[in-house]
């Protein structure tokens, strides 16, 4: 059982690095906190990478503080946290220093390209439920601390139990990490309701610059207006989920210049709408309400190449073929 395979290879550990993928969220970070805190209480040294920045309204997550753009050197042991491929890890990603090292693959996403050495790939809600099997395995107790890391991306990647693949093994999760001393109202305030002013005139442009074409709306974020609005790339999450709310749309796109002519596009859709194979087909991925991929060009380009290969989506969905 892999779960078996993944606790005989930390038996034999004494350094293992954890990878946030790029453009952290809550999922990733407190996924990699919480398998860390549960090797450090095995003896193990842990160390954190991630090749960005962790947003300032994740930095609450017990041991956050740890990240650092940091690529492997003497680790026996790497895990892949919530990355349904290298690319999602970034520069920290190293082919060649991680030859010699075994390479754990743990992930939530559908479009994993199972690129370990070990592949924990499982549709769950999160890859925090994943995490809360492993440290299971691990035999290690839940504490306070490692609850609240996972407690946090469970609520994070459900938008509070409110997604499609909330499942009643997600609430049994929640329940646990609770009774371990994960607090519910602390790690929902600490992911919904701390946003900061500074991100107001980009989100007002965002609005601005909204458009609908039949049942897709899209807003678009460029290195320019970042720069206009004195923000970072961080102050764009949750944009996607939003225009996901809009009544009539059934998807929702947010193309965000990462850098000159590079494009992260967030695509969010409805339910009967599975835009995970839109940004597989585009070379990213994800789940079937919630995916997204990176993009070379110029922003006309991109947005074109997206919405045709949407419009197509939806034309072969069930509503679409469904008489009125």
């Amino acid at each position: 059982m892999i779960l078996d395979e993944i606790a005989s290879l930390v038996s034999g550990a004494r350094r293992v690095l954890l990878i946030a993928h790029v453009m952290p969220d809550a999922d990733t970070i407190g996924s990699a906190l919480g398998l860390a805190w549960a090797l450090r209480a095995r003896g193990i040294e842990a160390r954190l990478s991630c090749a960005d920045p962790l947003p300032p309204d994740l930095r609450f997550i017990p041991g956050s503080e740890g990240f650092a753009a940091r690529t492997r050197t003497d680790e026996e042991l790497v895990f892949a946290i919530d990355a349904s491929d290298p690319r999602r890890l970034g520069e920290v990603y190293d082919p060649e220093a991680f030859a010699t090292a075994r390479l754990v693959n743990i992930d939530h996403h559908v479009t994993n390209t199972q690129y370990g050495d070990l592949n924990l790939v499982a549709d769950r809600s999160s890859t925090a439920e994943l995490i809360y099997e492993v440290v299971r395995a691990l035999g290690v107790p839940l504490d306070a601390r490692i609850a609240t890391c996972l407690l946090a991306g469970l609520v994070s990647d459900t938008c509070g139990f409110r997604t499609t693949n909330t499942t009643a093994d997600s609430l049994r999760t929640a329940v646990a990490l609770m009774e371990a001393g994960a607090s519910l109202t602390e790690v929902s305030d600490g992911l919904f309701n701390h946003r900061s002013l500074d991100i107001l005139p980009l989100w007002g442009a965002a609005f601005a610059a909204a458009r609908v074409s039949g049942e897709i709306v899209w807003t678009e974020v460029t290195q320019d207006l970042l720069r206009k609005t004195g923000v970072d790339i961080s102050a764009a999450d949750g944009l996607a989920n939003f225009f996901s709310t809009l009544d009539t749309t059934r998807v929702a796109v947010v193309f965000l210049e990462v850098a000159p002519g590079r494009f992260d596009v967030n695509l969010r859709s409805s339910a009967d709408v599975d835009v995970s194979g839109v940004a597989l087909a585009l070379g990213g991925g994800g789940h079937p309400q919630a995916a997204g991929c990176q993009l070379d060009g110029s922003l006309a380009e991109v947005r074109e190449r997206v919405l045709a290969a949407l419009q197509e989506a939806l034309q072969a969905s069930p509503a679409a073929r469904t008489p009125s």
